[in-house]
């Protein structure tokens, strides 16, 4: 494709850029949620300023002015085992083996369908001609995203070492079908907490069940924070990352996405979810529960029993675990089979870096899932 030029947004233009950039969204493969221009701007919003970072933002353009990609990037000054000074180019969304911020999984490149592979070539060209930065990191790069298969298959960045740094599961389940033929292929211990508990709930008291709410947030975070404290003896979310989740919580309710539920017994709340349904995908961003209710009943599991029947009777195509771990047990590889793999993928283009890494790699670590790795 001739005639593409990028621009780099400042925060105003950043700021000020819903809609064009929630219609190029719309045209990508792009995830829905956290390449939104709610969550990117929130996070950019609440983390940005205490954390050093400097807006990297670029913006691709038709020869007719028409957007057609974004490259939603930040730059940090880091230290390395407080001895070696190196600038990290990195996308909104993680400060990577920085401050604690909000994660931000399923990272990509926001590029229009129809011409993505040109908009994603001269993006990754763009960044690897600037001459400013150390390291480039994508964490949370989906391994079957367009972004992760032309950086490797074109070898876009051919002078840096390539090396994943960290790799994940996202696991995910299909809502197409019935949700009778789900629990029917669980395991018999699953298939126990998740569904048929329920009556021993019912027999404490009466029981309701209340999804896609999405009015008094604030109570609805306080909640959520109370029943969280009670079992990880924390909150799930305080002081910017509360802030966060408050205001992409109210932008996301303006487009009827937020999905507050709470499981009540007699009137009082023992289980809250908090999840986005955006195109027909259940996100579960968190979940707060009184484990402590009854020693045969988990209310977290019984959540999610509940959830994942609402997602198949309201024709959702996924309910969405996403990555990270229960308290005890990898609880979310019970309850579907089905995962995307993730890598934080660091390119390397400092020679000091390169060979220090190189060092580390050949001492045993493995490179990139596949085994791949390109040395520059």
């Amino acid at each position: 494709m001739e005639n593409i030029y990028i621009q780099q947004w400042d925060a105003e233009k950043f700021f000020n850029s819903r809609k064009e950039w929630t219609d190029l969204l719309n045209r990508s493969d792009a995830d829905p949620l956290f390449l939104s221009w709610e969550w990117q701007s929130s996070w950019w919003q609440f983390f940005s300023e205490k954390n050093n970072m400097q807006l990297r933002l670029y913006a691709v353009y038709a020869d007719d002015d028409m957007l057609i990609g974004i490259a939603p990037l930040f730059s940090t000054s880091v230290t390395i085992k407080n001895i070696i000074k190196t600038t990290r180019l990195q996308f909104i969304g993680n400060c990577w083996r920085g401050k604690s911020t909000m994660p931000t999984e399923l990272l990509s490149f926001i590029a229009d369908k129809a011409v993505s592979k040109a908009v994603i070539r001269t993006i990754c060209s763009h960044i690897d001609s600037l001459d400013d930065w150390d390291e480039f990191i994508i964490p949370y790069l989906d391994m079957k995203s367009q972004t992760y298969r032309l950086i490797f298959d074109e070898t876009l960045f051919v002078s840096s070492y390539l090396r994943s740094a960290e790799n994940y599961r996202s696991y995910f389940l299909s809502t197409i079908g019935s949700f009778d033929d789900y629990t029917q292929k669980l395991g018999r211990n699953t298939r126990l907490k998740l569904l048929n508990r329920r009556k021993n709930l019912h027999q404490l008291g009466a029981v309701k069940f209340r999804r896609m709410l999405a009015d008094d947030i604030d109570d609805k975070f306080k909640l959520l924070n109370q029943l969280h404290d009670r079992r990880w003896s924390r909150p799930a979310f305080e002081h910017e990352r509360l802030a966060f989740n408050k205001a992409i919580s109210n932008l996301m309710a303006q487009k009827k996405c937020l999905n507050f539920s709470i499981i009540s017994l007699d009137d009082t709340p023992i289980s809250i979810q908090y999840n986005y349904v955006i195109n027909h995908h259940n996100y579960n961003i968190q979940a707060g529960f009184d484990e402590s209710l009854h020693k045969k009943i988990s209310p977290g599991y019984l959540h999610f029993g509940y959830e994942i029947e609402a997602s198949f009777e309201q024709n959702y195509l996924v309910y969405d675990f996403l990555a990270g771990e229960g308290k005890n047990t990898q609880y979310k590889e019970r309850l579907t089979d089905d995962y995307l793999q993730m890598i934080d993928l660091q390119i390397i283009r400092r020679p000091l870096l390169k060979f220090i890494y190189r060092l580390y790699d050949s001492a045993g670590q493995i490179l990139l899932g596949s085994g791949k790795s390109y040395n520059g």
